[in-house]
């Protein structure tokens, strides 16, 4: 029953060989075949035996596999006149002319709906391709002959092929917990939670992160689940949005009434901590404030087993800060990060947090929580915003500096969220702090002390030369906090789109030229400067982001290169045909050119830290290697003369 079946080669950039695309329309028709084809998606076994993919499952016991294909072959043998039935032998055209052109319509159908071809396309349309080939070519072999020259192109040329293969293995390297447990000794609380689930988990806080961390933990079985908040109301609101978000699973069929109704019975709101005594693991998920989070943890150590696993959702601040926070004699070990994106029943993506005092135990143990409710844990170092959001700092702050430096017109919201759509992203910086919610940016950047004081009028104690106060008058001055106000950096209108359709603002507009004016007039600038194609607003936001990343690397934030790659996949809409950030500078951009315009920048601003490239990304430029190679070669392990003699040797 929990056999899997399908074609998944697209996913990897490839196309199915060996006649998969001959043989498989031959056997479902044209428009199944696609279907299978190019979504590379897996078929059950009944679906499998629905479309007459397989022959026979063995469901039961009464016989075995083995058994079962000794039957079938029994009963092909007793049919005679194999050659005949053979699907090398079968014509998808039995219509002939006709069914031709009725399958081409099919083709050409399905073909617009595919993404373009610069756009991670590739794959498909050359599967498209070959399934043509399958009904239009005379015979099976010309067929064939059509499959293995696109086969062996994609494979040997394609750069998306190249990125969408190193994206797969990236995420199984950064998943892969394999022996990592076999000589950890655990509590019989946690190596029975580990196995079975249950023995009660928690998380404090029912705002729309705590909820889906709730969910995501209910949909997984864990049981008890308890739900804490300090408020009535609140609490209401969270219980409610999972029991709205599990009808809604099962109107889509993913699950069943009674099974939803099962999961929300072991769901427990309370508006008291005590309750959370007996839990074996518990998630706090509350707004993002230091003293806050500090104080929950210190009241838990309290009221929970020394050995309860304690862990906080933060995204941006000190892991070691929180953790200190447990009394010394109170097992600091098994305190850590696990950093859910929004919204954290749907995103993949948790970065798993270590700090200073994080156990071998914990890490692993939350590795395999991670891998229960079915996401894709990294392990990340502690630092301010860890990797995900330390990286995507540059890059909302190029985003914003772009209209301050008239290099974009005051219209330039949405066509900056074009250059990076049309690049691949999945959605646009812009529409992406909207849909966070501009004020808890806002937020971060006041607790970093970067922001105006609004008693005191004076800027923050820790901004740098550079900085802007665009974005944080558009919250402060005209309260455009995003999707949630339906006004942000976009407008919204609930009768459009749901109110998610992104609308361009004048007001925006108007606050963005007042600023650019304002640049003008202080560096006594006669006219705008010529404004940035789609390409150079790119790579002016994306090179310091991946700098970035290199400076990671440096400080042992994240293991390897293909662990920032799998967080900016899964938690940063990044297009899994490039690959990653990293993969992307290495094959793509090539770190030669973004040595020479991060160079470029800092000369032009000297005092913006992130245009200051990495010593690891001179190094790897000086050694002529990426920085993938740089660590498949094991270069990060070894010291400078070691470095130099295996130089020598490339």
């Amino acid at each position: 029953k929990s056999s899997k079946f399908g074609l998944p080669e697209v996913n990897i950039g490839l196309i199915p060989g060996a006649g998969g695309t001959q043989r498989l329309p031959r056997l479902i028709g044209v428009k199944r075949a696609c279907d299978i084809v190019l979504s590379g998606r897996m078929m059950n076994v009944k679906e499998a035996l629905d479309l007459g993919v397989i022959d026979a499952a063995v469901v039961n016991n009464k016989e075995s596999v083995e058994e079962c294909a000794i039957r079938w072959a029994e009963y092909a043998a007793a049919l005679g006149n194999i050659k005949s039935r053979q699907l090398c032998h079968a014509v998808v055209n039995k219509g002939g002319s006709a069914d031709i052109a009725k399958n081409h319509k099919i083709c050409d159908a399905i073909a617009k709906k595919l993404p373009p071809k610069h756009k991670g396309g590739i794959a498909a349309h050359s599967a498209i391709s070959a399934i043509r080939a399958s009904f239009s070519k005379p015979s099976f072999e010309e067929g064939m002959a059509v499959e293995e020259e696109l086969f062996w192109d994609l494979l040997l040329t394609s750069q998306q092929g190249r990125g969408l293969r190193h994206a797969f293995f990236a995420d199984r390297l950064a998943r892969n917990t394999s022996g990592g447990g076999k000589n950890l000794k655990f509590p019989p609380r946690i190596e029975s939670l580990l196995k079975t689930k249950v023995g009660g988990v928690g998380v404090i806080g029912a705002g729309t992160m705590g909820s889906g961390i709730a969910l995501s933990l209910l949909r997984a079985n864990y049981s008890p689940v308890y739900l804490v908040d300090n408020s009535e109301e609140g609490l209401k609101r969270g219980a409610s949005l999972i029991k709205s978000l599990l009808q809604t699973d099962v109107s889509k069929k993913r699950i069943t009434t009674e099974q939803a109704s099962k999961i929300s019975e072991s769901l427990i709101p309370t508006t008291n901590m005590q309750d959370l005594s007996a839990c074996v693991l518990v998630i706090e998920a509350v707004f993002e404030k230091l003293s806050l989070k500090q104080s929950i943890f210190s009241k838990l150590s309290s009221i929970v087993s020394d050995d309860t696993l304690l862990l906080s959702n933060t995204s941006t601040l000190d892991l070691n800060a929180i953790a200190s926070s447990i009394p010394p004699n109170k097992n600091r070990a098994r305190c850590a990060g696990m950093h859910f994106f929004s919204p954290a029943h749907v995103m993949k993506l948790v970065e798993i947090v270590t700090s200073s005092y994080t156990s071998p135990e914990m890490i692993y143990a939350v590795q395999t929580v991670t891998q229960q409710i079915r996401k894709v844990g990294v392990v990340v170092g502690n630092c301010d915003g860890f990797v995900g959001n330390r990286m995507v700092f540059p890059y909302t702050s190029e985003m914003v500096f772009l209209f301050e430096e008239n290099l974009v017109s005051e219209k330039g919201v949405k066509e900056i969220d074009d250059a990076l759509m049309e690049f691949g992203m999945a959605i646009g910086p812009f529409i992406m702090s909207d849909l966070a919610g501009n004020d808890i940016g806002y937020a971060i950047r006041r607790e970093k002390g970067l922001v105006r004081d609004p008693k005191t009028g004076l800027p923050g104690p820790n901004r740098p030369g550079r900085y802007t106060e665009l974005a944080d008058e558009l919250v402060t001055k005209y309260g455009r906090v995003g999707q949630k106000a339906l006004k942000g950096w976009y407008d919204y209108d609930r009768k459009i789109g749901k109110g998610r359709a992104p609308i361009p603002s004048k007001e925006v507009e108007q606050h963005i030229a007042k600023y650019a004016s304002a640049f003008r007039k202080k560096n006594m600038l006669p006219s705008p400067p010529k404004k940035l194609s789609k390409e150079e607003i790119v790579n002016r936001i994306l090179f310091p982001l991946v700098n970035e990343g290199f400076k990671i690397l440096e400080e042992n934030i994240a293991q390897r290169p293909s662990d920032i790659d799998v967080i900016y996949l899964y938690g940063y809409g990044w297009p899994n045909w490039r690959g990653g950030p990293m993969f992307w500078a290495d094959n793509e951009v090539k770190l030669p050119t973004l040595l020479r315009t991060l160079e470029d920048l800092h000369r032009q601003h000297p005092d913006t830290i992130y245009f200051v490239p990495s010593k690891l990304l001179r190094k790897c430029v000086d050694m002529g290697i990426g920085v993938g190679e740089y660590y498949e070669r094991g270069l990060n392990k070894q010291s400078d003369k070691d470095k130099q003699v295996a130089l020598s040797k490339l």
